[in-house]
């Protein structure tokens, strides 16, 4: 939020932009320059799993499927049909007369060279669930692919429509060799910039700070996506808010996002700017270290676990920091998933039970635990302040996502406040799934929690799938493995010049915006 000197600094530029009423500079370059927080270390959907990364992904590759965002109905793309083979057999026939960026041909080897490396789990995709289920994929012909599967995928096609973007064979060759553990080499995948056939390529790209995206003259016209009519979108890393709220009012950048409930209002009085509200597939929780991943420490004991969840009034938060749009959450899923549901044991906000609880489990007197934390700060800040006053004194360590990264993987966070929009998949196995299989995400390693998931992730039986992610997520709930606070709500702030329309997949489709 702004307060102080910066909100007269706001209110000066907002009276500036008022009087001048000037022609936005994005219009008259034809070019959309829009920018977040987030430092981008690279563009690869595969190897990096930031939201800036999958909206740059959307417009600049393309994938075998497309769910259309309105209808959440599934479309060819680089695929014209699908046929299942049997459970564990899908094949694709594909689009012809499409190019890459480089000019060169798209085809069937490309799908499989692309799927053949990434399914590999040493090959280290960030979001291992989104290929996992892949075992291998053959050419059948220039314009067919068959993969076979490791195991029954009902989510197959929602992967397959979004997330999984194709490069060119040999893409990854020239991966340079980077230090590892032990002073061995491994080869850094996520270095190598992109190569798609999307509505935009990338003609520049500087980790932390740029990348530009020009229209591509050659992509296909009959196609889900349709024909990109902006010229040129370029992302910027502004790491304030307030300098980014600053820049839309100058003119210096048409969109952002994620923009504070206060702004919001103040933004609605400006002429040349639209504000909208949308709801999100975002969740954001705290994940709690149920396991003892990080050693010995308070949230082991599940009386713990459950009083931070009674501490926290997730609707007061909801409401009062990220909008009339923003969702409390009720279990380990955002509720429009398949298999998610509501019916888990719930915590109502009752700081004297909380107290009860971390009396009874020791703590009278609460204790000190560190915090981590990557986005959104103001929110976490919040959280922070319903928990001291039961007596948990939480210590924020604020990081760059890419710092925070390794230091969740390897086991060494107590206590996060996270966030995850599940790639923009509409099914439970990209949230919970995600967070509660024993991978390095995991802060519960519960083996009953796994089994239950991997019948529900597998199953072709949509009741025996609903089945298992409640028994799942009923077990998550009850033991507070985490404590599920809200769906985002984000205000997006444009130039009125733009046509854009938000969409809950938090997916940014400039590709089909347009100046008025």
């Amino acid at each position: 939020m702004v307060h102080g000197h910066k909100l007269a600094a706001l209110g000066a530029a907002m009276a500036m932009m008022v009087a001048s009423h000037g022609a936005q500079a994005g219009k008259a370059d034809d070019t959309v320059v829009w920018a977040t927080a987030s430092e981008i270390d690279t563009v690869d959907l595969y190897y990096q799993n930031l939201r800036e990364v999958v909206i740059i992904a959307h417009q600049v590759c393309d994938t075998l499927m497309h769910r259309n965002s309105k209808t959440n109905e599934y479309e060819p793309l680089l695929a014209t049909s699908y046929k299942w083979v049997n459970d564990v057999t899908l094949d694709f026939t594909l689009r012809k007369g499409v190019k890459f960026h480089n000019g060169k041909p798209f085809g069937a080897e490309d799908v499989a060279y692309t799927f053949n490396h990434v399914s590999k789990p040493e090959n280290g995709a960030v979001t291992q669930l989104v290929v996992d289920w892949v075992k291998n994929v053959d050419v059948l012909a220039e314009d067919k692919v068959r993969f076979h599967l490791n195991g029954p995928t009902p989510a197959a096609l929602e992967f397959l429509s979004g997330v999984t973007p194709i490069y060119p064979k040999g893409h990854y060759d020239k991966a340079p060799e980077v230090p590892a553990a032990e002073g061995k080499k491994r080869r850094d995948w996520g270095a190598v910039l992109p190569i798609c056939t999307g509505p935009y390529k990338i003609t520049k790209f500087v980790p932390g700070q740029t990348v530009v995206m020009e229209k591509n003259p050659d992509y296909f016209t009959d196609g889900p996506k349709g024909t990109p009519r902006i010229g040129k979108l370029v992302f910027r890393t502004i790491a304030d808010t307030e300098a980014q709220v600053a820049e839309l009012m100058t003119g210096g950048i048409d969109w952002i996002w994620g923009v504070p409930k206060d702004n919001a209002d103040q933004f609605a009085r400006v002429p040349n700017l639209t504000v909208k509200q949308a709801p999100t597939m975002r969740l954001s929780f705290l994940s709690l270290d149920a396991a003892g991943r990080s050693g010995n420490n308070p949230l082991k004991d599940v009386r713990v676990r459950r009083a931070i969840n009674y501490a926290i009034d997730r609707k007061a938060i909801a409401s009062n920091l990220v909008g009339s749009a923003a969702e409390v959450m009720m279990a380990a899923c955002y509720s429009s998933q398949f298999g998610c549901t509501a019916d888990v044991p719930q915590y109502d906000y009752n700081p004297a039970k909380a107290k009860a609880l971390l009396a009874e489990a020791g703590y009278p007197n609460g204790f000190s635990i560190p915090i981590y934390a990557y986005r959104d700060r103001s929110y976490t800040e919040a959280v922070i302040g319903y928990l001291r006053q039961v007596g948990i004194n939480a210590d924020l360590k604020f990081l760059q996502w890419r710092a925070l990264r390794p230091i969740l993987q390897t086991g060494k966070a107590e206590l996060a406040h996270l966030s995850w929009g599940s790639q923009a998949i509409n099914d439970a196995s990209a949230s919970v799934s995600n967070y509660f299989k024993q991978s390095t995400d995991d802060y519960a390693m519960d083996p009953q929690v796994k089994t239950w998931l991997d019948v529900a992730d597998s199953s072709t039986d949509p009741a025996t799938r609903k089945e298992n992610y409640k028994k799942a997520l009923t077990r998550i709930a009850d033991q507070a493995y985490w404590v599920p606070l809200f769906s985002y709500a984000r205000y997006y702030a444009y130039t009125s010049d733009l046509n854009f329309e938000p969409t809950p997949d938090e997916l940014a489709n400039f590709y089909a915006s347009s100046w008025k």
